[in-house]
C-alpha cells in the first residue's frame, strides 16, 4: 500500500481554501464549520488553526481568493465629490458581490473577535485606506477645489469611518447613502477654507 503523500505550503492552503470556498457555496457562512472545512481539506483543525485563528478570517482568505472581488482603484475623475462617489460606488459593488448572509456572518464574526480598542485603531491608523483618500485629496488640491491636501489622518480616514459606520448598521450601501455622506458630511469638511 502506498504511502499518503503529506501536503505542505501552498499545495496545502489551496486545498483548504477550495474547501472552504465549497463549503460556503454549499451552506452558507453559518452553517460553515471549521471541522466541516478541516474534514474537506483531508487535514485537521490544528492545521487551519495555525494559519487562520477562526473561521471569519479563513473565509475572508477563500474569497480573496476565489470571490473574483474587485480591486480598489483611487479614481481621478476630474471633480473630488464624482471621485469620492466613485469610491464608495466600488465598495458598493463589494458588497454586492457578497451574498447578504455571508456579509452578516463576517461582519458579526469580526467585530466579535476584535477588542473595542482594535477597532478604534484600525479606523484611526488604517493605511490601505488613507493610501485610497489621499491621492483624491492630492488630485483635488492640484486641480485647486481644495486649500490644501495635508489633512490629519483622522480626517483622511473618515471616508472609512462613514463607510464602516453605515455597513455595521444598514448591512448594505445605498446609493443614497453614498451622495449623502458625500455631500452633507465630506465636501463640507474637505471644501472648507482655513481660517485666515
Amino acid at each position: 500500500m502506498a504511502k499518503k503523500k503529506r501536503r505542505r505550503g501552498t499545495e496545502l492552503v489551496d486545498a483548504i481554501l477550495t474547501a472552504a470556498w465549497e463549503q460556503l457555496q454549499a451552506k452558507g457562512y453559518q452553517n460553515v464549520t471549521i471541522e466541516g472545512i478541516a474534514a474537506a481539506a483531508a487535514t485537521t483543525k490544528t492545521v487551519l488553526y495555525r494559519r487562520w485563528p477562526d473561521k471569519a478570517h479563513l473565509i475572508i482568505a477563500a474569497l480573496s481568493k476565489f470571490g473574483n472581488l474587485p480591486d480598489y482603484q483611487a479614481p481621478d475623475t476630474g471633480s473630488l465629490r464624482d471621485d469620492l462617489l466613485n469610491l464608495f460606488g466600488q465598495m458598493a459593488a463589494l458588497l454586492d458581490r457578497l451574498q447578504e448572509e455571508t456579509l452578516r456572518g463576517l461582519l458579526a464574526d469580526r467585530i466579535q473577535h476584535l477588542e473595542f480598542g482594535e477597532i478604534f485603531s484600525h479606523l484611526n491608523t488604517g493605511e490601505q485606506l488613507k493610501g485610497l483618500i489621499q491621492p483624491l485629496l492630492d488630485h483635488a488640491a492640484a486641480r485647486g477645489e481644495i486649500s490644501h491636501a495635508d489633512w490629519p489622518d483622522r480626517v483622511v480616514t473618515l471616508p472609512g469611518v462613514l463607510l464602516l459606520n453605515e455597513i455595521l448598521g444598514q448591512q448594505t450601501l445605498t446609493p443614497a447613502a453614498q451622495t449623502e455622506m458625500v455631500d452633507d458630511i465630506l465636501l463640507p469638511i474637505f471644501l472648507a477654507r482655513p481660517a485666515q
